[in-house]
């Protein structure tokens, strides 16, 4: 399928759309789920959901940005992104992040940030919960500091990007701690599955969606929001496909540069080659010419020569 085409499905699903939920959001919407979400995460057990204070950016806050999930607890700023695909750009996209929700907390709190005091901020973690097909461990960490070029001195800012590996086959402990998170993974799982059976994005979706609710996963969800749910997964699908069609129209236009290079090296060296030839004949003609020259001048000798005798 070309760029154009993928493109103008995705623009047809997201257009139509009056939310741009992803399911793992969609999942998480609610005060009580992200607290167990957090606890099985922190080792906590906090158990009132009013503790919980939920700060995600929405796009019409902060125009382009838009985050999957924040939320204060205990004085501790918490940022969750869900990434289906290992993207390293995550700590910076966490440092924007984090800045616009520190930003808004100081306005929220009527802090003055040119005080002489200084104030009290929550403290950051910035998790990512990766379900994507690239194999990674069970948990990795990404630096901002990694992207900068000069590593020789201490960065002014930082920013962990811990990632978490929520596939159905890593971190059960984590998942058993949380049913919402272990329901979610088991989901995913299933719908891959059914894919790699044959079966077309809908239908795997579909059936997905009706052998869950038979094994009481996710049962809530998709039985009262079934339509968003499928919407949901296939405008994630549709996102990928073009995703992955840039990336791939990348890949072509990087060849295409890289074989014009090389041809245009091919015949810079040709050129090169042509040129040094033209050298060795003009010296070989300039050889050529002296030896003519002392053959007429050893004529001309021996001429005078004769002459002379005569």
């Amino acid at each position: 399928m070309k760029v154009r085409e993928v493109l103008a499905t995705f623009k047809r699903v997201f257009v139509k759309r009056k939310y741009k939920d992803i399911l793992f959001r969609f999942v998480f919407r609610e005060k009580c789920e992200i607290l167990q979400l957090y606890n099985a995460i922190n080792h906590t057990d906090y158990t009132n959901p009013d503790d919980l204070m939920i700060t995600t950016m929405e796009d019409a806050i902060y125009i382009g940005m838009k985050n999957d999930l924040s939320f204060l607890i205990a004085n501790e700023l918490n940022l969750y992104e869900h990434q289906s695909t290992l993207n390293k750009n995550m700590p910076l996209r966490g440092l924007l992040y984090i800045a616009k929700m520190y930003e808004s907390y100081i306005e929220t709190h009527g802090l003055n940030k040119y005080q002489k005091t200084q104030i009290k901020l929550p403290f950051p973690r910035f998790v990512v919960f990766y379900n994507g097909e690239d194999d990674i461990p069970e948990e990795l960490c990404m630096r901002l500091s990694d992207a900068f070029e000069n590593k020789d001195e201490e960065p002014a800012v930082e920013c962990v990007a811990r990632f978490i590996n929520i596939n159905f086959e890593h971190n059960q402990e984590l998942l058993n701690n949380c049913k919402r998170l272990h329901d979610y993974s088991y989901f995913v799982k299933c719908v891959r599955e059914y894919l790699k059976k044959g079966f077309g994005k809908k239908e795997a979706v579909v059936l997905a969606t009706d052998e869950c609710i038979e094994k009481d996963i996710l049962k809530d969800v998709l039985v009262k929001h079934r339509a968003e749910v499928v919407d949901m997964f296939l405008t994630t699908f549709n996102k990928k496909m073009y995703e992955e069609s840039i990336r791939d129209e990348e890949r072509v236009n990087t060849e295409r540069e890289r074989q014009r290079a090389e041809k245009a090296e091919v015949r810079a060296e040709e050129a090169e080659v042509r040129a040094e030839e033209a050298e060795v004949r003009a010296v070989e003609a300039e050889a050529r010419i002296a030896e003519k020259e002392l053959e007429i001048a050893k004529l001309r000798e021996e001429n005078a020569r004769l002459k002379g005798e005569a």
